[in-house]
């Protein structure tokens, strides 16, 4: 795998998958400056490549992403300074995968937690190992969300279960992560990066273009007024029926149906 800024995140694409992988294992993937260089680099490197139609995002060692490096903030000898420093740098991440046309595919073992789980908000399908476990943490430490958190979890669970798991934050396993909506799919422990993989490929192989404007419209949609999402649903579909992939895709289905 290629290394897009530093180690701490691997990238490599094949077959239409690019592959992004945190790379810090030995502290749960926990969140640095350099690490959140890594990531805008990976998704903005895929994002401009037009060979990598899907992107699968995984994680190196027992955890996902355990969050911000805690220990790095108490050892800083300003910790406001510093911890404005690392969140600058993991919202210009955050925005680069916000804004990325392609579908993004998430595989989640161990703990998702604080800036983990916001990464996990941001994915469009996540499979995740039924040993997986999600947090919000920010104000078991006297913090507050960051990384787009206060935004995105009430949307994905609504507004009096987001505040629950914000203002007593406390570990949800898989199962109940996908009974509330939080990620997409259980899968038995040792299957789940194969499941992942399996979900990665077939959107590869299938109209990506169209799946990544979906992908678009349904998280701009949160911030756009009716009539605005109306006049961008019309301007998007009107420019995939332009797109080769759509015509041939058309073609087959109405000679199937025939």
């Amino acid at each position: 795998m290629s290394r897009p800024d530093s180690e701490a995140v691997l990238l490599d694409v094949e077959n239409g998958v690019a592959r992004i992988v945190l790379n810090r294992p030995d502290t749960g993937n926990a969140l640095t400056v350099e690490i959140c260089h890594g990531l805008r680099a990976a998704f903005e490197s895929v994002s401009n490549d037009p060979s990598a139609r899907v992107v699968l995002f995984s994680a190196q060692g027992r955890q996902f992403c355990a969050g911000g490096d805690l220990r790095a903030i108490a050892s800083a000898p300003d910790h406001a300074a510093f911890v404005l420093e690392l969140v600058t740098a993991a919202h210009a991440a955050v925005r680069s995968i916000a804004a990325l046309p392609k579908p993004v595919v998430t595989v989640v073992h161990g703990a998702a937690a604080g800036a983990g789980l916001s990464l996990v908000l941001l994915s469009d399908l996540v499979v995740a190992s039924d040993r997986a476990s999600f947090m919000t943490a920010y104000t078991a430490v006297g913090l507050t969300p960051d990384c787009g958190q206060s935004w995105l979890l009430p949307r994905a669970i609504g507004t009096t279960r987001g505040l629950d798991l914000t203002l007593q934050p406390r570990r949800v396993g898989a199962a109940e992560a996908l009974s509330i909506g939080l990620i997409a799919r259980v899968a038995a422990d040792g299957t789940h990066l194969a499941q992942a993989d399996q979900l990665a490929r077939s959107l590869a192989d299938g109209p990506a273009a169209a799946s990544g404007q979906a992908r678009a419209l349904i998280r701009q949609g949160y911030a756009a007024g009716f009539d605005a999402q109306l006049d961008l649903e019309a301007a998007t579909i009107a420019a995939m029926a332009g797109t080769a992939e759509s015509a041939a895709l058309i073609a087959a289905f109405l000679e199937a149906s025939e």
